[in-house]
């Protein structure tokens, strides 16, 4: 069983307080300038399905789950949405953002609450690396719920995972949930799954990979290829030349050996379950 002791706002707000920037928010152990690389594939990828899907930005309004240093609010908020609204479990990311996005709007409150108090609605969510750290699987289902009634009709949430063959604990802070389990609780809650995509094949750990020979070739494997990208002038090369290679990749397959992108739609719990 996981450990269900994990205190989510506590974790986020040491990182955060440390390190107000990429490396707080992402791959800890590799540098900044790294982390950008690891960034662009995911707004590139976000892009992408916007432009593929002809969602439009004008006029809707969007809400990043976990908003962190704020990579995401600033990514919609280039785009021109009519509102831009940020969710964060720790008082230092609210703060500093209030400050930084005075356009945008920020609550200090946690997605797996029973008692979250949003009383309004969203076109888009996006919840990036966020879920898969919701290690008690009650707070997983309640998220769900919560993100369920922070929906209008059709709207979107997008989230990014493994989305594996089944769900792996990797480290205490950690639960990889299968896509299966997914499906059924986002079902449940009224979603309907549109798209999964590729996000990443060398820019992180093949963590994916099912056999323990295979995982573990590919983890050393990985963390020798990128050990000197713990500092910025050779993880911007490092992180330039993966970027290049993932980006390739991720035109010629539909399943990758790490994260991937899920997009859910909200259309109701009974057209959800037919």
């Amino acid at each position: 069983m996981p450990d269900t002791r994990f205190d989510a706002s506590d974790y986020w707000k040491d990182r955060l307080e440390q390190r107000f920037d990429l490396t707080g928010v992402g791959f800890k152990r590799r540098s900044a300038d790294f982390n950008r690389w690891v960034y662009r594939i995911r707004t590139e990828t976000l892009d992408q399905l916007f432009e593929q899907n002809e969602w439009p930005y004008e006029g809707k309004a969007i809400l990043d789950v976990g908003c962190g240093t704020g990579y995401f609010i600033d990514h919609w908020s280039r785009r021109h949405a009519e509102h831009v609204f940020g969710l964060d479990v720790t008082e230092v990311s609210v703060e500093r953002l209030t400050s930084r996005f005075p356009n945008a709007e920020f609550v200090c409150a946690d997605i797996t609450a029973p008692d979250l108090k949003l009383v309004r609605t969203f076109d888009y969510i996006s919840i990036f690396d966020v879920l898969y750290h919701v290690v008690d699987d009650r707070r997983f289902e309640q998220a769900v719920e919560n993100l369920s009634r922070l929906c209008r009709p059709n709207s979107k949430v997008i989230i990014t995972d493994m989305f594996g063959e089944r769900t792996v604990e990797v480290v205490k802070h950690v639960r990889n949930r299968s896509l299966d389990r997914y499906t059924e609780i986002f079902s449940k809650n009224g979603f309907r799954l549109l798209h999964i995509k590729p996000l990443f094949f060398t820019l992180m750990p093949p963590t994916r990979l099912v056999s323990k020979l295979a995982y573990w070739t590919g983890v050393l494997g990985w963390e020798a290829l990128t050990l000197l990208a713990r500092w910025n002038w050779p993880g911007q090369m490092i992180g330039s030349v993966l970027y290049k290679v993932d980006s390739t990749l991720r035109r010629r397959f539909d399943r990758g050996p790490s994260h991937h992108i899920a997009v859910f739609e909200y259309v109701g719990t009974e057209q959800a379950c037919k």
